[in-house]
């Protein structure tokens, strides 16, 4: 990628939930031809997205004006984190980049982005799921977060596993 391209990672607002949406499903497409189901197409709403941003949740890297990157950073985790205590972790929900940006360091740039913004909150940690025993818990610990369970969850039928960062606040 030429170094005179503009990237940046960004909140953003509703106007972009169909794009996120578009990243998602494309990289769960990929996936799932590898044999790897992330998400299932009935499980990405276009109204989350809207929600989420309007929360000011929904963060999406751009390479120039184009969409390249989404994920949602979000202040709880009721789902797989139901006993956290409030204002310890925000937590990483579908990540995803678009295939064509794909090895082009998006990943780090958005966890960049929720670790910069854990940190001016004064927040100590990251938090995420990922599917157990999968590339992406490797891809993930790779990028700091370890996983915090002996034994993964089931969840929506998949084998899922919790991780963590621990930031330097």
């Amino acid at each position: 990628m030429p170094a005179t391209l503009n990237i940046q990672v960004i909140r953003v607002g509703p106007e972009f939930a169909a794009h996120a949406l578009r990243i998602l499903r494309e990289a769960a497409a990929w996936a799932i031809s590898r044999g790897v189901e992330v998400w299932t197409d009935a499980e990405l709403h276009e109204q989350d997205f809207v929600t989420a941003a309007s929360l000011g949740q929904l963060v999406m890297g751009f390479c120039a004006d184009r969409p390249a990157a989404t994920l949602l950073l979000q202040p709880s985790d009721p789902v797989y984190w139901p006993n956290a205590v409030p204002h310890t972790a925000l937590y990483l929900h579908k990540i995803a980049v678009l295939r064509e940006f794909a090895g082009r360091g998006w990943l780090t740039r958005l966890v960049d982005f929720a670790a910069n913004d854990a940190r001016g909150r004064g927040i100590p940690c990251l938090r995420l799921d990922t599917l157990c025993k999968s590339p992406l818990q490797d891809l993930y610990e790779r990028h700091g977060f370890t996983a915090v369970d002996e034994a993964p969850l089931v969840v929506h039928g998949r084998l899922m596993i919790r991780m963590e960062r621990v930031l330097a606040v």
